[in-house]
């Protein structure tokens, strides 16, 4: 006869993790997590309010209409939850998160949305106008339009290499291109420069996101009669720009110093259009709260 084998509880629908020197049986994430099949929000938490929380609402739900994510609550009554927990902290940043529920692998048995928000406490840091960092260009372009490109994803891998590749570099953070070689945007952040006559930016059609305070400062320089354009640009364009800054709702804006192995440095300063951006913003920022 064979030995008879100790008695093992099942670990069906468990998940094995090793951490401190030995395996640990945890609940088996959702399905969501684990095909990074899910959307998010990242807002600025100021004097306790969520800043341009009108233009993330609307970004999600183009999201979930998009993805065909179906929470269980309204749009609105998330954000009215995340309003009142943003009450708790004076700065900082609250993050909405949306991913499929239910079972199943790459296809899912169930269209319907779980809702997870979480809220950080930070020190407050000067803002709108962010501090100068120096880019450096990430070798893999990896960037495409597709029907979801335009949203925060839980899909983030190329942005986490890229990052981590500027870290390693010594750099602030790394331009992307599409993998048609346009600029598309960096890391964390959507890309302006400055030629000294047009306001330019990255197209969505370089796969790059709808970043909430692109729309703003897009908005703001035609409110003060500044050309702009919305294009795809060679990398080369780049380098021969007056001025470059990025912009995303946490840091603001933040002017580059320059990108690192050309030798090519830009304009900063009390002086420069990010400088004076920042300063229309800032006086602006009530009316976002």
């Amino acid at each position: 006869m064979w030995p008879s084998r100790p008695c093992v509880p099942s670990l069906s629908g468990m998940w094995l993790r090793y951490t401190n020197g030995s395996w640990q049986v945890r609940p088996l994430p959702h399905r969501g997590e684990r095909f990074g099949d899910g959307v998010f929000e990242t807002i600025h938490v100021r004097e306790g309010r969520l800043l341009f929380a009108a233009a993330h609402l609307q970004r999600l739900r183009q999201a979930c209409l998009t993805l065909d994510l179906r929470p269980p609550l309204a749009l609105e009554a998330i954000f009215q939850e995340a309003a009142r927990l943003a009450e708790s902290t004076p700065a900082g940043r609250l993050r909405i998160v949306l991913y499929r529920d239910g079972a199943g692998g790459y296809t899912p048995s169930s269209n319907e949305a779980v809702i997870e928000i979480g809220l950080q406490a930070e020190a407050e840091r000067p803002f709108p106008l962010g501090p100068a960092q120096r880019l450096i260009l990430y070798p893999t372009p990896f960037l495409v339009q597709t029907p979801w490109s335009s949203f925060k994803t839980l899909s983030s891998l190329g942005y986490v290499q890229a990052a981590a590749y500027a870290q390693a570099q010594r750099c602030d953070d790394a331009l992307l291109l599409s993998v048609q070689g346009h600029l598309a945007e960096t890391s964390r952040s959507n890309l302006f420069f400055w030629d000294g006559k047009v306001l330019h930016t990255p197209s969505l059609r370089t796969g790059c996101v709808a970043g909430i305070f692109r729309q703003q400062v897009l908005q703001l320089a035609r409110t003060l009669g500044l050309p702009t354009k919305e294009g795809l640009y060679p990398y080369e364009t780049l380098l021969q720009a007056q001025e470059v800054f990025t912009t995303n709702v946490i840091q603001g804006i933040a002017p580059v110093l320059g990108i690192h192995g050309t030798g090519v440095s830009f304009r900063t300063g009390p002086d420069s259009l990010a400088a004076l951006l920042s300063e229309t913003l800032s006086r602006q920022l009530p009316t976002y709260l």
